[in-house]
C-alpha cells in the first residue's frame, strides 16, 4: 500500500468520480448500495419503517469505505493488513472479499490519489517577478 499522507496543500485530491467508483465496487463485491436500499424501502409509511431505514442507511458500506479511504489518505492507516482488516471488520465481509476490495480500492482510488499528490508536488512555484524600473522617476544628475 502506498503512503498517501495528505497535507494542507492537497486536501480533496480524491478523484471526482470516487463515489461512482465506490458504488461500482460495492456492486462487484455484492455489498448493499444506496440505490438498492431505496429500492427495498420504497415509500416509507410508518415510523418503524423510518427507524429501520435510518439504521440501515447509517450502516451502508459506501460510507464506511469513504471513511476508511480518508483514514488511509491521512496516514492513520498505513499497513496493507490493517487496511484489509479494517474493511473486513467495518463491512462484516470475508477476508477474501476484503482483500479483493482492498486491491480494487488501491488501484482505482488510492492510486489516483497518489498520482494527483505527485503531480501537485511537481508543479513549479511561480517565480518571483523581476524588479521593474520605476518609470516615474527621473535620473539624478
Amino acid at each position: 500500500m502506498k503512503n498517501l499522507e495528505l497535507n494542507q496543500n492537497n486536501k480533496g485530491v480524491f478523484p471526482e468520480n470516487t463515489p461512482d467508483i465506490i458504488e461500482s465496487l460495492l456492486i462487484k463485491h455484492g455489498l448493499e448500495t444506496m440505490k438498492e436500499l431505496f429500492e427495498k424501502f420504497g415509500q416509507i409509511k410508518t415510523s418503524k419503517e423510518e427507524e429501520e431505514f435510518q439504521e440501515r442507511y447509517e450502516k451502508l458500506p459506501g460510507a464506511h469505505i469513504a471513511r476508511i479511504l480518508k483514514e488511509v489518505a491521512q496516514g492513520k492507516i498505513r499497513d496493507e493488513n490493517v487496511f484489509i482488516n479494517t474493511l473486513q471488520g467495518s463491512l462484516n465481509i470475508s477476508e477474501k472479499t476484503a482483500k479483493e476490495l482492498a486491491k480494487d480500492l488501491n488501484e482505482k482510488v488510492l492510486g489516483l490519489v497518489q498520482k494527483t499528490i505527485k503531480e501537485e508536488a511537481i508543479l513549479p512555484e511561480k517565480p518571483a517577478s523581476p524588479e521593474k524600473k520605476d518609470v516615474y522617476r527621473e535620473p539624478i544628475g
